[in-house]
């Protein structure tokens, strides 16, 4: 048989009860909050299990108007990394000159060989001078001036080289590309002005105008002229390379003079009798010299002779005046 609840006991607990209940239900949604995965650990989660990547997050639209001024900006930038390889560069405009010595056998034979080998890469022969030999020691020396396209310039010079034996050679070029430029911008202003010029001489009616205008204008076209040659000048020896080429013929011991002891003896007594020779014609000079002079001399010898006699006799004898 249950004890029956004193009243003053159940409304004790009654009166318990509305306070624990919040306290009861606050603490189990706590308790639900903290076992509710978030958004970010799924993602690493799933990251961690099956390698993927998260999504990345969507824009917001407030941002959206300013894509395409992002999307324009970054094409800008690439555009402009890409534009230094897009120009194209200039060659730069060289002057080439080469020079070339070489010992070759059969001179002769060679020179006809280098002519055509200028032939075959379409250069021309300038100038031609042949140094024969005066002596046997000497070398036979050919020398020649010749122009070649500049893009067949070192082909030129290895078909040579198999000729004979390069003593040496040398390539140097001078880059005149600013000079050409420079003219070229110098010629489009100065034909600027000649149009400016023309119009006025159109336009003008009185004679003294007209006077100074075709002087200026004389002036102007002077002056375009003496650049466009200059221009064409330089334009030609940019496309065709000059090469100096020296042929030399070998100088072996056998064609070397051989001395012997009569030649020797020979040249030695021939320098004798010709040293003798002009000792002999320098006295007779003398002797003729003397003879044409004679009377000034014996003049001179009495003169002298009888001064002396004189100071002589004019002095005290040295005994006398002993005494």
């Amino acid at each position: 048989m249950k004890p029956n609840l004193i009243p003053s006991q159940t409304h004790g607990k009654l009166a318990q009860t509305p306070i624990l209940l919040p306290m009861l239900i606050l603490i189990g949604a706590i308790a639900s909050c903290g076992a509710v995965p978030t958004s970010s650990e799924v993602n690493k989660s799933l990251v961690a299990q099956q390698g993927m990547v998260p999504a990345a997050a969507p824009m917001p639209e407030e941002s959206a108007p300013f894509a395409g001024n992002r999307v324009g900006s970054e094409a800008m930038v690439g555009d402009i990394a890409q534009a230094p390889g897009d120009i194209p560069q200039a060659a730069p405009q060289l002057i080439k000159t080469a020079s070339m010595t070489m010992e070759v056998e059969a001179i002769e034979e060679q020179i006809a060989a280098v002519n055509q080998i200028i032939k075959q890469k379409q250069g021309d022969l300038l100038q031609f001078e042949d140094n024969k030999p005066r002596s046997q020691n000497t070398r036979h020396v050919v020398s020649m001036q010749l122009r070649v396209p500049q893009q067949q310039l070192e082909n030129t010079i290895n078909a040579i080289a198999e000729l004979g034996t390069v003593i040496n050679r040398s390539i140097t070029a001078e880059d005149v590309s600013a000079q050409l430029i420079d003219n070229d911008a110098r010629l489009k202003n100065l034909r600027k002005q000649e149009e400016m010029v023309l119009k006025i001489m159109e336009r003008s009616g009185s004679v003294g105008d007209v006077l100074n205008a075709a002087r200026e204008l004389g002036t102007i076209r002077e002056q375009i002229e003496r650049i466009d040659a200059v221009q064409a000048n330089l334009r030609t020896k940019v496309a065709y390379s000059t090469l100096y080429l020296n042929l030399e013929s070998p100088v072996s011991a056998a064609e070397l003079p051989q001395k012997s002891i009569g030649k020797e003896l020979q040249k030695t007594w021939g320098n004798a009798t010709e040293a003798l020779g002009d000792v002999t014609v320098g006295l007779l000079k003398i002797t003729l010299y003397l003879l044409a002079f004679s009377p000034f001399i014996l003049l001179f010898a009495g003169g002298a002779f009888l001064g002396y006699n004189r100071i002589k006799s004019s002095k005290p004898d040295e005994s006398n005046i002993n005494r």
